[in-house]
């Protein structure tokens, strides 16, 4: 039995040991929830990220035969991390129109800035200490490079990887210490920059220095990103979703039984019939099901209970500490050699008992990192 057509047996001792860690987690690290304007938003996003968590997992045990980081070939797999983020991208694109469109007054666009930087920032710079202080370890805390190339690398770890992932200190793919995930933040940032041109197109006063300043960011970090259009597609999908559902009560149609099956069967069908989940016909898909969750359906009420509620307010660490726990586990805990020759069995399940730290992490890093540098940008609202 190949690794493709043995990973649903994989999948159930893994979402099994998810829920149950969910639970003990909460009881141990005490998190109130959160209210959330869109709460079958908020539980999709959890299990996002932990598909996330399951594509990178399926790239590491390609990567520990081959010695080559690439794309899974389980249509399943792969789609668990390129249609997770074309729906993260959505989603960030939903959230931003709608909240532009049911503005009654003037944007504030300082406080906008603010709160992205201080929401995104202290977390990523958490995991880049961690990657940093990984580096110096496997180098011998020795200097591998020059000071100038050293300085360039760390910069662009520290930006958010705008200018790409370096390598730090001659540590060959320094990536592979986050399996790559920070990819997906300069696009974030891109589309932050280009919301004030976004408003304009609704009709919202934007003043010129702030659109000045944000179109030039947002061409900066395109030039030195060399970004591909095509993750841009899916922004556009959010950017529909949130018109549609600003002009339409779609709750009374699509909160129906029938919408979750529909829902479910248009991913299904994209991972059934497509290898890539960045093709266009399953980004109209993924942006249809968006729309089913984001009018109020709950997928049988599985998005709105409330161990996915829990699940998805440690979206972003979860989604941040999970490449760096792989690595640490095969580079530092098993060891490359000895990881290469665990047969898919013995590698799955130690991918489900690594859920448990994963969870217990992510749940200490949003408590004491997330829900502060939160607070903080509340409190600075005028």
């Amino acid at each position: 039995m190949s690794m493709s057509d043995s990973v649903y047996v994989y999948l159930i001792p893994v979402f099994i040991i998810l829920w149950i860690t969910v639970i003990a987690v909460n009881k141990l690290i005490k998190l109130e929830l959160t209210p959330v304007k869109y709460p079958e938003i908020d539980g999709l996003r959890g299990y996002l990220a932990f598909f996330v968590f399951l594509h990178h997992s399926y790239i590491w045990y390609q990567y520990l035969q081959t010695k080559t980081w690439s794309d899974p070939n389980s249509n399943l797999f792969t789609h668990f991390g390129q249609t997770s983020v074309v729906l993260f991208f959505i989603i960030t694109a939903f959230l931003f129109i709608t909240k532009l469109l049911e503005s009654k007054t003037d944007f504030d666009w300082n406080h906008y800035l603010k709160s992205r930087f201080f929401r995104l920032f202290p977390m990523y710079f958490f995991i880049v200490i961690v990657i940093l202080i990984m580096v110096g370890y496997y180098t011998y805390w020795q200097q591998h490079d020059s000071f100038l190339n050293l300085l360039k690398s760390i910069s662009s770890w520290l930006f958010f990887t705008v200018a790409g992932a370096s390598d730090v200190n001659g540590f060959k793919d320094t990536f592979l210490m986050n399996s790559g995930v920070s990819w997906t933040l300069p696009y974030e940032w891109m589309f932050y920059f280009l919301l004030p041109v976004l408003a304009l197109l609704f009709r919202k006063k934007v003043p010129r220095k702030i659109i000045l300043l944000f179109t030039f960011t947002f061409l900066l970090i395109l030039y030195i990103n060399q970004g591909s259009a095509r993750h841009f597609m899916p922004f556009i999908g959010g950017i529909a979703a949130a018109v549609l559902l600003y002009k339409f009560d779609l709750k009374p149609i699509t909160e129906k039984v029938v919408f979750s099956f529909i829902a479910i069967a248009l991913l299904a069908f994209s991972v059934v019939f497509f290898e890539s989940g960045r093709k266009p016909v399953p980004l109209i898909s993924a942006s249809l099901f968006f729309i089913i969750i984001a009018s109020g359906n709950s997928l049988f009420g599985l998005l709105t209970n409330t161990l996915s509620r829990k699940l998805g307010q440690i979206t972003y660490s979860l989604y941040l500490v999970h490449g760096t726990l792989l690595f640490i586990l095969f580079f530092g805990i098993i060891g490359i050699e000895k990881a290469a020759k665990l047969n898919q069995y013995e590698y799955w399940g130690i991918i489900a008992l690594t859920v448990i730290p994963l969870l217990f992490i992510s749940q200490l890093t949003f408590k004491y990192i997330e829900l502060p540098m939160m607070h903080f940008i509340k409190k600075q609202k005028p």
